[in-house]
């Protein structure tokens, strides 16, 4: 599936390009970003070309297959971070991230981009479970999730390893049905096309 730009209110969520390497780079070398994260800091321009490079190797979301794309705010067209999303096998369930420069933090844009996120898999992608997971202190990413709906699921104990030690894991879920019913008709298409 060809991923083209989506839009919400005040963000583009577009595919990632070889130009944002140094501004991913910068923020997955923040150690506040990366506390809960899968990556150790600090994360080179060159690791960066190479995510970007692994991820534009599909036009858009496959099964089996991180897609990764940028956050960028429509009035100002600067970066203010990426989202990514996996479609497991058989396409029916999907997982979702969300990752912001520290700056960018505290406005809501984590949940209007997770939003948008939910939306294309669903409506578009055609999904029919939407899952997240969490390190279970993480409390910011927790009310992103219930802001947007989810339902904490449970926690699995120790079973992440991350930067030399064990991390409990809290699963969340949302089916499509629950989506349609909190948010109604799709609402956030590219007013430029008609």
């Amino acid at each position: 599936m060809t991923f083209t730009p989506l839009y919400s209110e005040r963000l583009v969520l577009r595919p990632l390009a070889e130009d944002d390497a140094e501004d991913l780079a910068l923020r997955r070398s923040d150690p506040t970003t990366a506390e809960f994260q899968a990556w150790t800091v600090p994360y080179s321009v060159e690791r960066a070309l190479e995510l970007i490079a692994n991820v534009n190797a599909n036009d858009g979301p496959v099964e089996g297959a991180w897609y990764q794309v940028a956050l960028e705010q429509k009035k100002s067209g600067k970066v203010i971070g990426d989202v990514a999303m996996f479609v497991e096998e058989g396409g029916r369930t999907a997982l979702i991230g969300y990752t912001l420069h520290v700056w960018a933090r505290g406005h809501w844009y984590a949940t209007e981009a997770a939003g948008r996120l939910v939306e294309y898999l669903v409506e578009d992608v055609g999904v029919h479970r939407v899952e997240a997971s969490t390190d279970p202190s993480n409390l910011a990413s927790s009310r992103v999730l219930e802001r947007l709906g989810f339902t904490l699921e449970g926690v699995k104990r120790e079973s992440f390893w991350i930067d030399g030690h064990y991390s409990d894991d809290a699963i969340w879920g949302l089916l499509a049905d629950e989506w349609r019913e909190r948010r109604g008709p799709a609402t956030h298409r590219d007013p430029s096309v008609s």
